[in-house]
């Protein structure tokens, strides 16, 4: 793999406050993730950013950039001023920002010199200054398999594809969601790119209720009525509905990938880090690394355009496909999520895609 050349970031420690800072400072201000997120915390306790690519400095002379130390929508909650004093120190330093504007909700930042981790977003409407990541997933082979990899055979008759995961809204949540939506959606009859930024639960019924009626494939899922990766929103044991999720993507050929509230998924690496196929249902999604990705190599991707024929693109996909390239796929999914996706890979895509905008 080529190396990736070092970079400083400048961090004043006086901007330091009580609050969950990015995750890049977590080698040198700890993991200060609660229990409530304990899927994450465990993450982020198991593995680590690489620091052989970074590190932090408190002297500006040695700073290649200036790093804004909490995310973007922390600075709009807490500390406004203090996000204004990164944004001073690097213009008069005359160094690029980085900022971690990564969210559910992406909030607009505006200026010269910046740069922003984001993983949702979509392809149509562009972002200056936007480094796309994907959402931090963990490495399930290795915590609930033992890193064992399986590789599942091609069998004859249709292909089974699995889905786990929030597909119900409460009346009260389906009415906020339309209003919130509405401008979107009148938007959406003029440009159809529009009809994407539909919240991820509704394009998740749609899905499960076209797959589940019909003769083109075996479909296995498990739909639940809340998100099951947090403690204050799970209903029952999260390891439990967690070995649910593992166990159904395993036993089957292919796993269904739709958008989440933001424009992407943290299951599309968590299938990828099982070294399954997924089926991405794309909804103008920004895919992380995708210049020098080959996302088809691991990947069915159906355009939501197309999603009344999600059963037949499957079927005709997996007809087609040979047994060698049907087990060759899984291997790729799990090599791309070892090599890309994975926290301690996730670095080196970074700093090296920060050294190319800043050569530009």
């Amino acid at each position: 793999m080529t190396p990736v050349s070092h970079l400083v970031f400048y961090v004043n420690p006086s901007w330091r406050r009580n609050g969950s800072h990015m995750p890049l400072l977590n080698p040198w201000w700890g993991n200060l993730l609660s229990e409530s997120s304990f899927f994450t915390k465990q993450l982020f306790d198991t593995y680590a950013f690489d620091i052989e690519c970074y590190t932090i400095t408190d002297d500006l002379r040695k700073a290649d950039l200036v790093l804004a130390p909490y995310p973007h929508v922390w600075f709009l909650r807490h500390d406004r001023a203090l996000f204004d004093e990164c944004v001073r120190t690097a213009r008069i330093a005359g160094l690029p920002l980085l900022i971690d504007g990564a969210g559910d909700i992406e909030y607009p930042i505006g200026g010269e010199n910046i740069y922003i981790l984001r993983y949702g977003g979509y392809r149509f409407i562009r972002e200056r200054g936007r480094i796309q990541i994907p959402l931090y997933a963990d490495d399930l082979l290795e915590r609930c398999r033992n890193g064992r990899l399986d590789i599942r055979r091609k069998g004859e008759g249709k292909p089974v594809v699995g889905f786990v995961g929030w597909v119900t809204l409460s009346p009260a949540q389906f009415l906020r969601t339309m209003l919130k939506e509405l401008p979107m959606r009148l938007q959406g009859i003029f440009d159809v790119r529009y009809r994407a930024c539909t919240k991820g639960v509704l394009w998740r019924q749609k899905a499960i209720q076209i797959l589940r009626r019909s003769p083109f494939v075996a479909f296995h899922s498990r739909s639940r009525d809340s998100f099951s990766g947090s403690s204050k929103t799970a209903v029952g044991d999260m390891r439990e509905l967690r070995e649910q999720m593992v166990d159904t993507i395993l036993e089957s050929d292919y796993a269904l990938d739709v958008r989440g509230d933001a424009n992407n998924s943290a299951r599309l690496f968590e299938i990828l880090s099982l070294g399954r196929i997924p089926v991405i249902v794309d909804t103008e999604r920004n895919f992380p690394f995708s210049d020098v990705i080959d996302y088809s190599s691991f990947a069915l991707i159906v355009d939501f355009r197309d999603i009344q024929k999600l059963p037949e693109r499957i079927a005709e996909f997996h007809k087609t496909i040979s047994s060698e390239r049907f087990e060759q796929m899984q291997r790729n999914a799990r090599d791309a999520y070892l090599q890309y996706f994975r926290i301690d890979a996730l670095t080196r895509q970074i700093v090296a895609e920060l050294r190319a905008k800043m050569l530009h």
